[in-house]
């Protein structure tokens, strides 16, 4: 899809049953396994099985193949391989574009004012920057969120109740199963 053509797509049914079955097993992981490392790995076993079946079994996992086949093809037309190098250095000319002076230096016409309408880009610093703080805040919520829910699925153990953190899965499977189903429509919402 590109940017000027609409989105009108429904929740796929598939999409919105892996992610409540993928939440609530991730959830209820140490219920049946105690070891640390154990559950670790089977963490990890419920992760990897939640990405291979959404990529190879919902409408969103075909676009994503679908996508990733095209920037393939684009980028073998271009001459240049899966790492972005030049498969053929040679028989290319540069088509990047003639380098401009800097806005402080003497031009051919004398001048010293920028040429260009174009708002000063972001320096790749403060995006690097930014990018990187992104990731730690997302990171940093996520471990909190984890383990709050494993802190809530201890507690519920401590008053004998049983599955206590299936209990707190089915609960955020509840939630991820809303958001998935929700998600297609706030895309949609711009279009209405």
């Amino acid at each position: 899809m590109t940017e000027h053509e609409p989105t009108r797509r429904s929740a796929d049914p598939r999409t919105v049953a892996i992610a409540g079955l993928t939440t609530v097993a991730w959830y209820a992981v140490p219920d049946v396994v105690r070891p640390r490392w154990a559950r670790a790995l089977a963490k990890t076993v419920v992760a990897t099985t939640g990405a291979v079946l959404t990529v190879t079994s919902t409408a969103e996992g075909r676009e994503a193949r679908e996508g990733v086949r095209s920037l393939r093809d684009a980028a073998r037309a271009a001459g240049t391989d899966a790492d972005g190098l030049d498969v053929v250095p040679s028989s290319r000319t540069s088509t990047l574009p003639e380098a401009e002076p800097a806005d402080d230096t003497v031009r051919e016409d004398n001048t010293y004012a920028p040429d260009r309408d174009e708002p000063t880009p972001v320096p790749p610093g403060v995006v690097g920057a930014a990018a990187a703080g992104g990731v730690v805040l997302a990171t940093a919520l996520a471990v909190a969120g984890e383990k709050w829910a494993y802190r809530r699925g201890e507690r519920l153990r401590a008053r004998g109740v049983r599955l206590p953190h299936a209990r707190v899965g089915l609960a955020l499977g509840a939630l991820a199963v809303a958001l998935a189903a929700a998600e297609p429509y706030l895309w949609n919402a711009e279009d209405r």
